[in-house]
């Protein structure tokens, strides 16, 4: 079972040089996947409702490869590439009017009790046995990020606007703040070519949180507790 989508690049999507933004990319990768889980109804909508449960991301990794345009015809796929009994992980591959792979991702899944906030084994959602499980394309894997010394960016409060359907900052919004604390300029000369990003905890309206920066290296915090771990690979 796979999730199919065609259609145009929306300017929405798009930044300050050609192609897809990486809140473009990322924005695309997660509509993509909370799309794969309805195609068989185990979306959040549903889960919340009938199992008070939520899928959240552990990690998200995506590389953006060939050039897309605004309003350039797509074609999105989502499927399940690896299953565990507590994690899921759907690989999302972007292509472009000519048929080059725009953007490749993966992304890892687990489900969590709305009451406890604890991991779910994914069964306990009834989660369908017959999904397929096909191979990765993407041609990468997540990494293990090792300790590096960081810089204090900036603090702010989790607006409003940054929480979603589940209560929580979405996915993006982490992204977002992570490169308030960069440039236009430096996305210009050295753009972001592949985003690797692990959700450790979650954060919630008006919460208070601290971004840490440093070459490639961010995280973000709220008081001691880390929230976000996130890796920028540039180009020129």
């Amino acid at each position: 079972m796979k999730y199919f989508y065609s259609g145009r690049v929306p300017f929405s999507q798009t930044g300050a040089i050609e192609g897809f933004s990486v809140i473009g990319a990322a924005q695309i990768v997660e509509d993509s996947v909370c799309a794969f889980f309805a195609t068989f109804g185990k979306d959040n909508v549903t889960l919340s409702t009938k199992y008070n449960a939520l899928w959240v991301f552990v990690k998200n990794k995506f590389q953006k490869r060939a050039q897309v345009s605004w309003n350039e015809n797509i074609t999105v796929e989502s499927f399940l590439t690896h299953k565990t009994a507590a994690t899921v992980v759907v690989d999302t591959v972007v292509k472009n009017s000519e048929g080059e792979t725009a953007i490749a991702a993966r992304t890892e899944l687990c489900v969590i009790d709305l009451d406890t906030q604890r991991i779910r084994r994914i069964s306990s959602v009834d989660f369908p046995e017959d999904v397929a499980v096909y191979s990765s394309s993407a041609g990468f894997d997540f990494e293990r990020f090792s300790p590096v010394k960081l810089r204090e960016e900036y603090s702010f409060n989790v607006p409003s606007t940054s929480i979603d359907l589940c209560g929580h900052v979405n996915n993006v919004e982490y992204l977002r703040f992570i490169l308030n604390a960069t440039s236009v300029e430096k996305e210009i000369d050295h753009p972001v070519r592949e985003t690797e990003i692990n959700f450790v905890a979650q954060s919630r309206e008006g919460e208070n949180l601290t971004v840490f920066g440093g070459d490639e290296f961010y995280e973000i915090k709220s008081g001691e507790k880390t929230v976000v771990r996130c890796k920028l690979s540039r180009g020129e």
